[in-house]
């Protein structure tokens, strides 16, 4: 079993990073966030990005391979209203609350088991946290079987509360300080949520045919039709192809590749945000000193709909089980 010590934060806190491996595989997993930090598959580049010590982390306003929490994406006027009650939430995105405020991202998770290719981690936000009602013990296991890394997430509320998690990887098949906008890739999605200048939706879902958002067949990130200006969009997903992970049938949301090697993302989330690294190019540089660049990594982010519970949707009644699966499965070319 590999742990290491990271780094320790202003507080105290000592922060540790697992390894997991299986076959030639390898990934690393981090109680600050409970994030992502390296994932070589097939025991090749390190395919995810992060950095090299604590401090940058906490430098770090994109979320880099973390746990987003209670609710990944926006949520429009930072405050929601159930029950007849108005909870003003964290305003940190002009007006809006974005991937839960302070968030799940920012919070030292605890480990529960750990194994060769597999990690526990869990968490309790308490009653009042970043404004959202009740507490919610919630845990993720992160586990690596070969060519795939296979997170799980469960949370079960003590009141009512919503509930929409999501892990926030980068991702570069070619390695990072590379551009990725010759990656080619595919969604299956016939529509995709249409958002205000806020990145707010406004009720819109449009098909995705005849817009540069059309994925349903393999092409370039930047094809080349229109001037790039880069993705961040929720796709709807309407996949036609299933698998089964751990006795669950997944479908195959997206699949990204370069010349060596394709990543499949398989989930049960009705949504997937396609961002392709926009506002990257300030703060700390990469692993091994890469500077970051703008379209320097893409995210495939499982999710439900941005702003969702504003129409009621991602409630969880005291009591009841959230779960949430989402496969990250990588393949060789040629």
């Amino acid at each position: 079993m590999n742990k290491r010590l990271f780094g320790t934060l202003p507080c105290g806190t000592k922060i540790a990073i697992f390894t997991l491996t299986h076959g030639k595989s390898s990934a690393e997993i981090m109680t600050y966030g409970a994030a992502i930090v390296s994932l070589r598959p097939f025991g090749n580049v390190d395919v995810v990005g992060g950095y090299d010590c604590i401090e940058d982390y906490l430098a770090d306003t994109s979320n880099q391979g973390a746990i987003i929490g209670r609710v990944a994406n926006r949520i429009e006027g930072a405050c929601f209203k159930m029950d007849n009650k108005v909870y003003h939430l964290v305003d940190n995105d002009n007006g809006n609350c974005l991937h839960g405020g302070g968030g799940f991202h920012q919070k030292v998770w605890q480990v529960n088991a750990y194994t060769q290719n597999s990690v526990t981690l869990s968490y309790y936000s308490p009653d009042g946290e970043d404004g959202f009602p009740a507490g919610l013990p919630v845990c993720v296991k992160y586990t690596l079987e070969d060519s795939a890394l296979c997170i799980d997430y469960t949370a079960k509320p003590e009141g009512k509360t919503p509930i929409a998690l999501t892990n926030h990887a980068y991702f570069n098949l070619d390695g990072f300080g590379k551009d990725i906008r010759k990656h080619k890739i595919q969604i299956a999605a016939e529509r995709y949520t249409e958002v205000d200048e806020r990145l707010i939706p406004n009720g819109n879902r449009p098909p995705v045919a005849s817009t540069s958002l059309d994925f349903r067949k393999s092409r370039l990130i930047d094809d080349g039709t229109d001037a790039f200006t880069g993705y961040d969009h929720n796709m709807i997903l309407s996949p036609t192809s299933f698998r089964s992970f751990h006795g669950v049938s997944l479908g195959l949301a997206a699949q990204a590749e370069n010349d060596r090697l394709t990543l499949q993302v398989y989930t049960d989330q009705p949504g997937l945000q396609f961002y392709t690294g926009n506002f990257l190019g300030d703060g700390p540089c990469f692993k091994n000193g890469v500077p970051p660049i703008q379209y320097g990594a893409f995210c495939l982010e499982a999710q439900t709909e941005p702003n969702c519970i504003k129409k009621g949707i991602a409630i969880y009644d005291k009591g009841t089980t959230y779960s949430q699966h989402t496969v990250y499965k990588f393949n060789k070319l040629g």
